[in-house]
């Protein structure tokens, strides 16, 4: 299941969330995958943990993060969920912080990073028009259509 199918049929959105810092962010963002049976707790913790340890080596654009961990650390089924935040938190990327869209993924194993579901997420990410619909939305049924309408959009595999 690609990137777009995932989010549509599960509607793992969540918009203008409040979180105090990239832990809190990530932890609230991380319930998504965690509630749609895509992952156990210890995935959001090792998400954290890989932050803490290796830097913010997930956050991929100005004001854009993808977390994610390693599947053995608690992959279920793989899934991916979209968080935008009220107010941006720092990740310590002078470069793209603060960062208020996240793109969870949870990766059942490394063959699960297909490439049509990777290739999905680039696209939807490096278009600026849809980042900021996705940015301005105020509800999730906003954001399902304007998946609806990246979807049809995107390269064909």
């Amino acid at each position: 299941m690609g990137f777009f199918d995932y989010i549509l049929k599960n509607r793992t959105v969540m918009l203008n969330l409040d979180a105090k810092d990239w832990r809190d962010a990530i932890r609230k963002g991380g319930a998504l995958l965690l509630s749609a049976g895509s992952c156990r707790g210890s995935y959001i913790d090792a998400m954290i943990d890989g932050c803490e340890r290796n830097g913010p080596y997930f956050v991929i654009g100005p004001g854009l993060a993808m977390p994610h961990a390693r599947p053995e650390t608690g992959v279920i089924e793989t899934g991916y969920g979209i968080v935008t935040l009220r107010t941006g938190v720092n990740f310590g990327d002078p470069e793209n912080d603060p960062v208020d869209v996240l793109v969870f993924m949870a990766a059942k194993d490394q063959a699960a990073h297909t490439e049509e579901a990777m290739l999905q997420v680039a696209e939807f990410c490096d278009n600026i028009d849809w980042l900021m619909e996705l940015r301005v939305a105020k509800t999730v049924e906003e954001v399902i259509a304007l998946l609806k309408r990246a979807e049809k959009q995107c390269a064909p595999m």
